[in-house]
């Protein structure tokens, strides 16, 4: 597939210069700070924000509660980017878009290049449990693919002998979908399988991920049963595993619905040390034709999450049970 550069919470994006320069340091807000605080967000709004229409009832919303003064008593910056974030996200029902204070971070945990043993932090526990069921802890999708390759390896090629698979999600807040598609390589076969595809309102452009045929190391198959784990904490990227495979009806999902974010975007800068993640893109599922957004991935088995992991555990033994009564 080919890696452009992308700009979603799934992936970070690019600021351009003047952006950058638009930062400056915090400090205690006045009438004339929070409006250029607004007029920085309206802005980049109506420029980027996948819904136009959406983005222009923002624009005018956020216009009319500060002139009607709703605004005035908020001096704290952290107060302001939490009372942008509820206004914001209460008209788009987008739980990507937000105002935070501090510059661009990496969504989804990490960063890019990784400790020099080869450990990202992209993986948590991984074990076989009993039954000969492995069990992969995904932390985090937020690497580049080509950072976590050769760990994605190790730890996949692992458990690809195994009778089943568990991978946890329940801690994972998202991430890039390169990532994603490499991970989820590893469950399907020598045939491409397109997973999602990205349409980016800026660009007016749509991209497309597909599983690769061919991975480093071994694969754990598309025939042997794989059980994945989600909570209310599962956002982004993570949902997108879980959806992914859910709609290709590959994995049965075990848990809780999880967050409800798929506008993939990028963070703008704003004045006094404040930040805009702006969604400017919307998942396409290939099969469903539409995403998670709003309403989360709902488990095919709904348990606490806590509780999620001996659930999944005892039906992979149920199910590699009736696979061998089966002869498979």
């Amino acid at each position: 597939m080919t890696r452009r550069l992308l700009g979603f919470c799934f992936i970070l994006g690019i600021a351009s210069a003047s952006e950058v320069r638009a930062q400056t340091d915090g400090g205690t807000l006045t009438s004339e700070r929070r409006l250029a605080v607004v007029d920085s967000i309206v802005k980049a709004l109506n420029r980027r924000y996948v819904f136009p229409d959406t983005a222009a009832k923002m624009d005018a919303d956020l216009r009319a509660r500060a002139a009607r003064g709703e605004f005035d008593a908020v001096a704290d910056p952290a107060t302001f980017a939490r009372l942008l974030t509820t206004d914001l996200q209460a008209l788009s029902h987008d739980k990507h878009l937000r105002v935070r204070m501090g510059g661009p971070d990496r969504p989804g945990g990490g960063h890019p290049s990784g400790p020099s043993d080869g450990q990202t932090g992209a993986f948590g526990r991984t074990e076989r449990l009993a039954g000969d069921i492995a069990y992969v802890e995904v932390l985090s999708f937020g690497f580049p693919p080509e950072a976590v390759a050769d760990e994605t390896s190790r730890v996949m090629s692992a458990a690809a002998d195994a009778k089943a698979l568990i991978i946890d999600l329940r801690a994972n807040g998202g991430g890039s979908p390169f990532t994603v598609a490499l991970i989820a390589s590893y469950v399907f076969g020598a045939k491409p399988v397109l997973l999602n595809s990205l349409y980016f309102r800026p660009a007016n452009r749509t991209d497309d991920f597909y599983t690769e045929p061919g991975v480093s190391g071994k694969k754990f198959g598309p025939a042997k049963p794989v059980f994945v784990l989600t909570s209310a904490r599962t956002f982004s990227g993570a949902e997108e595993f879980a959806y992914d495979l859910q709609t290709q009806k590959r994995a049965t999902i075990v848990g809780e619905t999880t967050g409800g974010g798929a506008n993939p975007g990028g963070p703008v800068p704003l004045p006094y040390g404040l930040t805009l993640f702006v969604p400017t893109g919307r998942a396409i599922n290939p099969i469903t034709k539409t995403n998670w957004e709003g309403v989360g991935v709902k488990p095919d088995v709904a348990v606490a999450a806590d509780s999620a992991l001996d659930v999944a555990h005892r039906l992979a033994r149920q199910a590699v049970t009736a696979s061998a009564a089966r002869g498979h």
